[in-house]
């Protein structure tokens, strides 16, 4: 199977505060921060969602405010953004800062048990003072760090933050044996990088197209009407695939239908969910995902009506809801949102 092309402007990341300071060159500077880890482990792989400051988790719930802009889950707890904050809650509910690491960029492996994250709070800086951008690489169940961007000093006379602001280092995602960084694919075992290739849809990275993510394989579609298969370019449609390859979910828009598409035929058939439009986030195991069923209406200004989280089977494609139906508000009119599912990156 050959790597797979990855569009950049498919990536969501939360663009927050970074800053320049005066023209003083610094090598270096503090430590890397350790990540915290909690007491005790829960089913990270169970369908989770933010809503009004409670992030629940299976059957669990957590208090962490209305101050989230996105949450991915680990071994023992969530791992969050406020702002350009890190931030750790663990099982038990103990909420901790971790580091201002200055962008919103997270990603999980699959099964959760390593986690991903940009990181300016360290690092060589230009000679403003703007740090270089790198990435951190953890263990969830130990906090181990299993990898980080070594120091490099950037160029001389490098803008650091007029750099960033036309081209971002992004974290395209991680796995339990690869992380994808910065038009690379760094080996997590000895740290080898293989730098992406050219190719005619953006950057190829190696490993990409082999590699299970939190929500499946990431894939181009072709078709039109009832009928999707797997292609070699984005240029027809993006997707996800369910992790036996057996079940394609079309991506390439939101509303999203609430459909999917068997592999073998490209046939389509209707996901059994409360409303006919749905948001893959994510799987427990290969016979079950879930995610969330939206009531849409076009007449409105707002066509989010109401959402519901569900948990599905592949096979049948038949949906239970997990949570209550959760109306739009359309008073809010607050800097962060009042529901979140895993890896949504909330845009300032």
């Amino acid at each position: 199977m050959n790597p797979v092309a990855v569009i950049a402007a498919g990536v969501m990341v939360s663009v927050l505060a970074t800053g320049c300071g005066s023209p003083t060159a610094t090598a270096g500077g503090k430590e890397p921060f350790a990540l915290p880890v909690g007491p005790t482990e829960w089913d990270a792989t169970a369908p989770a969602w933010y809503a009004d400051g409670t992030l629940h988790v299976g059957e669990r719930t957590v208090e962490i405010g209305d101050r989230v802009d996105q949450f991915v889950l680990g071994a023992t707890g969530a791992y969050w953004m406020r702002g350009g904050t890190l931030m750790f809650t663990s099982a038990e509910g103990e909420t901790e800062k971790v580091e201002k690491v200055g962008w919103g960029n997270l990603a999980v492996s699959a099964d959760r048990s390593v986690f991903a994250t940009v990181d300016q709070s360290r690092g060589p800086t230009d000679e403003f003072g703007t740090h270089v951008i790198q990435v951190a690489v953890f263990d969830t169940r130990t906090g181990e760090q299993l990898y980080r961007t070594p120091d490099e000093e950037p160029d001389d006379g490098d803008d650091l933050a007029d750099l960033y602001g036309e081209i971002m280092p992004l974290l395209i995602g991680v796995s339990n044996e690869r992380v994808f960084f910065d038009g690379a694919t760094i080996d997590l075992d000895d740290a080898s990088a293989t730098p992406a290739s050219d190719g005619p849809d953006g950057e190829v990275y190696e490993g990409y197209r082999e590699t299970v993510f939190r929500d499946g394989f990431h894939v181009y579609l072709e078709g039109e009407g009832r009928h999707r298969q797997l292609s070699d370019t984005w240029l027809s449609g993006i997707g996800l695939l369910s992790p036996d390859r057996s079940t394609i979910f079309d991506t390439s828009q939101w509303p999203t239908e609430a459909v999917a598409y068997d592999v073998d035929t490209g046939d389509r058939r209707a996901i059994d969910a409360p409303w006919s439009h749905f948001t893959l986030a994510g799987w427990s195991d290969e016979d079950t995902f879930f995610g969330v069923a939206e009531r849409i209406d076009e007449k409105a200004d707002d066509v989010l009506r109401a959402r519901q989280v569900v948990t599905c089977e592949v096979s049948t494609l038949s949906c239970t809801p997990v949570s209550p139906v959760i109306a739009a508000d359309d008073t809010d009119q607050g800097r962060y949102p009042t529901f979140l599912v895993e890896g949504d990156a909330h845009q300032l």
